[in-house]
């Protein structure tokens, strides 16, 4: 089993996706770029921050993925000059033909003492982005 093709194909939620954010308590919407690598690491682009975020992953079910997510953030957020940091959380179920995926999300806002000074959660909608796009 070891050597068949599906032992050594990458898990579905690997690649390029262009992801929304739909806050339920009341943060703004938002979208990013996000590449979700086979070796468990991923990498956003957000576009409320310049620079980068990223997180690490992990497979709890056949196409449903948990992602633990951090960056800074420089100057604050509305509202929250203080905020240092964040953390954010998803759990991600990606569609059966693998070009989607839906889950819930809560991100959480640190001061420099490790003190929540904001929270917002709600849904995440991705899409996948391939050459074949083209």
């Amino acid at each position: 089993f070891a050597f068949s093709p599906a032992a050594k194909a990458d898990p579905p939620i690997a690649g390029l996706w262009h992801e929304y954010y739909t806050s339920t308590v009341g943060g703004p919407p938002f979208e990013t770029y996000a590449q979700w690598h086979s070796d468990r690491l991923e990498i956003e682009t957000p576009n409320f921050l310049n620079g980068v975020c990223m997180g690490t992953w992990k497979q709890v079910g056949a196409r449903t993925f948990q992602l633990f997510h951090v960056g800074w953030t420089p100057g604050g957020i509305p509202g929250h000059a203080e905020s240092v940091r964040f953390e954010l959380r998803e759990l991600n179920t990606v569609s059966v033909n693998g070009n989607r995926f839906d889950g819930p999300y809560d991100q959480k806002f640190f001061d420099a003492n490790g003190n929540v000074v904001a929270e917002d959660k709600g849904v995440i909608h991705a899409t996948r982005l391939t050459t074949d796009l083209y």
